[in-house]
This record gives C-alpha cells, structure tokens and sequence, in this order.
C-alpha cells in the first residue's frame, strides 16, 4: 500500500504554548458521566526566564476542540512528565531546579505530583482561566546524594505504586510507600557486551517492558542496549543487549503484544526493530528521517502502528506488520490456518503510512492517546502541539 499523501490525511488540530517545551505524556483517565474515555495530553514548559506550567489538553473528537487546564510548576523547567496508567492524578516530572533553588553541584530532580480529584471529570475551562496549584506529594532522593535523578521516570505499567527513574550509570526502581529505592542496580557494560565501548556514556533512557511481570527494564547508554531482569541479583549480567546504532540512541519503546520485538531509534537517523532471540542484528532498519530521532512509540492497541518524530521537524507513522501480532481479523478466523492468515493480509506491507509536518522546529515527543488507538500528539521545542489521527484508510484496512 503506497504512503497516504497530505490529501488525504485529516485536518490537525494545533495548539500554540506560550514557552518552549519538551516533555509531553498521555493521561489515562476513563469519563465516568459519558460512554467515552477523556482523549488527553500533558505537557511541561522548559523556560528558563518565567515560571514554568504544565498544561493539561482535553480533546474533543466530535467537536475537533481543544480545552485546557494549567498549573504552576515552580520547581523548575522540565524535561520529562510522565503520568500513572493506574491513577490519572497522579504524575512525575523530571526538572532542572529553578535558579533561586539550584544547586550546581546537583543535577536534575524528579518529584511526585497529585491533581484535584476534579480534574477526572471533563475540563470546563471557563473554570480554570488563572493558573492552579500543583500538589507536591513527595521528591525521589536517596539517603548518598539527595538530587540526583536524570531526565526521565518511567511508570510501571501494570502496577501504580512503582516507578523508574536512573542516574548517570544506575537504574532504580522506587514504590511510592517506601522513602528510598526497592531496586537499584549499577550499569557496567563490559567489552563483551558493548561492541562500542564508550567510557564516558551515560543512560540516555529507559523503558518497562509490560511483559513477563513486568520484569524487564531496557535501558539505552551510549549506542547500545541493555536489558536488566530485576529478578536477578543487582549488579548481574544483562539479559540480552544490543550493539543497537551507529550514534547515540535516544529511545527505545517494546512491542506491547508481541513480546521478544522492540523498537530504537537514534542520532543516526535511524530507527530500528528487534527480535531479542537474536540479538547479533536488527530485523528492520529504517531510515527516513533526516536528522537525530528522539522518539519511538508503539500503538498499544495495534502494534504494527509505530510513531517517530525527529530534530528534522516531521513526525512519520510507520506500518511494520512483518513483525506486529495477529490481526484482529487473523484471531477472529480461527478455523483458517497460519499460512492463510499471514496471505489474507498480504497487503498490508511494511512502509511509511503517512508523513506529518506542521511542525517547524525539532519534535521532541510523540505519543498516542491513552484511550483512543487512533489519536496521537506530537510536541516541538517552540511549544507547538498538534494533535493528529491515523489516517481512514489505515484504519479500515487494520480493522477490516
């Protein structure tokens, strides 16, 4: 199937915040007065000359309207949110101290936030129109260095009491009851496992893999990857690794169904697709973006829908179904054999679905909504949010 053109993809919706920005996250949060779940986005300002604010952006499908909700972020400019899949008042954010609190000899800080149980409800902006205080519950500090927390947390996905958070070389896993971490564990990459060696690289990102229990923390350090079981002993061996780009990789995102394939991308411009059975090369390697890819992410609904976006301005929606789970067709014909599923849906070829560019400056974040697999929003550094739709024809032929 050919790439869609610009033609046929629908009208964005685009949003201009006031400050630079960076840090961008889907809420899950279920509508208790309506059949439908809130279609939601977060997004953190990163400025360095006023108070920081995270906005919060209801989005209306029937209506193609935007409803916002914002609240003070006084701690510093952020460069991470991320939001508990479990309970939608619930958020982190990782931020570089305001300058009347830094501490140069520290770095970045990560700190534990609750919404108003108000704001499960749909967003009545007339209501809101002055910014509102954001509830500190708690920061994550360990008793040797009391700020030390990197650019990211990570929930875990299926329980809403623990999260991840990593240091220059140490990954930590943190339960919310509990003042210091459960888990840490330093990453040490050897000759044998790091084809590039790099002293000097530090953790770049992390991501939970849903699977097994939730076991597995893939952690991206210079061009490589490593896969930590945190039912091992800390300071173990990898479960696997990957020698994974020729540059820095700058995220990495698992399969959400099919549980031995991941995803990478990188300052090579390249994003990459795995099988962890065999590790010595990628199964797919894509090259179409121009510059240094900052995001990868899987539709949790249909994984052979993937999101990028780039320092080259674009976001690109990517069809991979050589390496995706079964169709919804495919489970539903049961009787048929493996051979004729795989052939019903011949036509669905691996490729760009769609090219998406309204941006004009670098896209840091792209996700999809939480609660529908259809919908997606895309963040770049001037601020601008534009929220996108898989495009129908896409649609139809996954569903049908």
């Amino acid at each position: 199937m050919d790439s869609i053109t610009g033609k046929e993809l629908e009208s964005p919706l685009i949003y201009g915040i006031e400050h630079q920005a960076r840090a961008l996250c889907s809420q899950n949060v279920s509508n208790s007065s309506s059949e439908n779940s809130l279609i939601r986005f977060m997004v953190g300002t990163q400025s360095l000359q006023t108070a920081n604010q995270v906005y919060l952006l209801e989005f209306s499908e029937e209506k193609s309207t935007l409803t916002k909700a914002i609240f003070k972020h006084d701690e510093g400019e952020i460069w991470h949110i991320s939001c508990s899949s479990k309970n939608p008042q619930l958020l982190t954010t990782c931020y570089s101290p305001s300058s009347t609190t830094r501490d140069f000899k520290q770095g970045s800080m990560c700190s534990l936030f609750e919404l108003p149980a108000n704001f499960t409800n749909p967003i009545n902006e007339e209501e809101y129109t002055a910014p509102l205080p954001l509830k500190k519950i708690r920061d994550f500090r360990t008793n040797t260095s009391p700020v030390n927390v990197r650019q990211t947390s990570v929930w875990q996905p299926e329980d809403g009491n623990q999260l991840a958070t990593f240091e220059e070389k140490k990954v930590l896993i943190w339960d919310l009851e509990n003042p210091q971490p459960v888990w840490s564990s330093p990453i040490e990459p050897s000759a044998v496992t790091s084809k590039v060696s790099n002293k000097m690289s530090k953790i770049s990102a992390i991501r939970w893999s849903p699977h097994s229990n939730c076991s597995v923390i893939g952690i991206a350090m210079g061009n490589n990857v490593y896969a930590k079981d945190i039912r091992v002993k800390p300071g173990s061996s990898f479960a696997w690794y990957l020698s994974a780009h020729g540059q820095q990789v700058r995220d990495l995102d698992f399969n959400p169904n099919a549980q031995y394939y991941l995803a990478t991308c990188g300052d090579d411009c390249e994003y990459k697709f795995w099988d962890t059975r065999k590790t010595d090369s990628p199964a797919m390697t894509l090259q179409n973006h121009s510059h240094w890819v900052w995001s990868v992410r899987y539709n949790q609904f249909h994984d052979q829908l993937v999101l990028t976006c780039s320092s080259d301005s674009r976001v690109i929606l990517t069809r991979i179904t050589s390496l995706a789970s079964k169709t919804l067709g495919q489970l539903m014909d049961e009787g048929d054999s493996e051979e004729s599923n795989i052939k019903s849906h011949k036509n669905l070829s691996d490729g760009v679905v769609a090219t998406y560019e309204e941006h004009e400056d670098s896209v840091y974040a792209a996700e999809w909504s939480a609660t529908d697999p259809w919908i997606f929003a895309s963040l770049s550094y001037d601020g601008r949010v534009v929220i996108n739709k898989v495009p129908r024809r896409e649609k139809f032929s996954l569903l049908f």
